[in-house]
């Protein structure tokens, strides 16, 4: 019997009309990062978006903790434990570090000071946000705002945490610090489906990787077992 948490079997998916998706696999295990890579328009964030209700499955299985997904609306899979964070940290930019990150925790049905109290997991991995949640989330530099995205998700209590490019636009620094929460993130039993183009980045927290391409797989394997990773950034690039 299978431990993973989410199974993407087969999966095709797209906008309208448009297919974008036709044979994506993959799954996600608690403890585990499992990395989707690719070139862009390759159908990395429509998986995503289809897993999180946001696209329409036309073909294939999602299977989050051994039931069905596809009949299950958006805000229902929050609910469930599946937290999303869409690229290009998307916050609340006049509302407070503070609020952005109350309104995550919505989902959970708890009272104003129940709430306040869960900020505590979110300060003590991103201490930053403690010292800036007065300021206004668009006043932050670009990584602290990734932060705030992210921890936005985590108020949710999320058991799957999906990552859309967390990289984009950061500093190679800040990058290294992104993806060093990540690793705490999954130390502390979290499943975790992280989109990426920093091919480097990705692979060093992550356990297993797949390369999707023209919205296919073309590489799916264990990290530990990929001893060139030049083949894989050939299979990000197409080639």
């Amino acid at each position: 019997m299978s431990d993973a948490l989410l199974t993407v079997a087969g999966l095709a998916t797209g906008y309208g009309d448009l297919r974008a998706v036709w044979d994506v696999s993959f799954e996600a295990r608690p403890g585990q990062v499992t990395a989707l890579l690719g070139r862009n328009g390759s159908g990395k964030t429509t998986t995503l978006r289809a897993v999180a209700g946001l696209n329409p499955v036309h073909g294939g299985e999602l299977v989050y903790d051994g039931r069905p997904l596809a009949s299950v609306p958006a805000h229902a899979r929050v609910k469930l434990g599946i937290s999303y964070v869409q690229e290009g940290k998307r916050v609340f930019r006049e509302q407070s570090v503070q609020e952005n990150l109350l309104l995550g925790g919505y989902s959970l049905g708890l009272r104003r000071r129940a709430l306040e109290g869960e900020l505590d997991r979110i300060h003590e991995l991103f201490p930053i946000l403690r010292e800036k949640r007065d300021s206004p989330a668009g006043a932050l530099s670009g990584g602290q705002q990734q932060m705030v995205a992210i921890g936005q998700a985590l108020m949710a209590r999320p058991r799957l945490l999906m990552l859309d490019e967390p990289s984009g636009g950061l500093a190679p620094s800040v990058v290294a610090e992104v993806m060093a929460r990540v690793s705490e993130l999954k130390a502390s039993g979290l499943a975790i489906v992280l989109v990426e183009q920093a091919v480097e980045a990705a692979v060093e927290v992550a356990d297993h990787v797949t390369v999707i391409d023209v919205g296919k797989v073309v590489v799916s394997s264990p990290v530990a077992e990929i001893d060139d990773l030049e083949r894989i950034k050939d299979a990000c690039m197409g080639r």
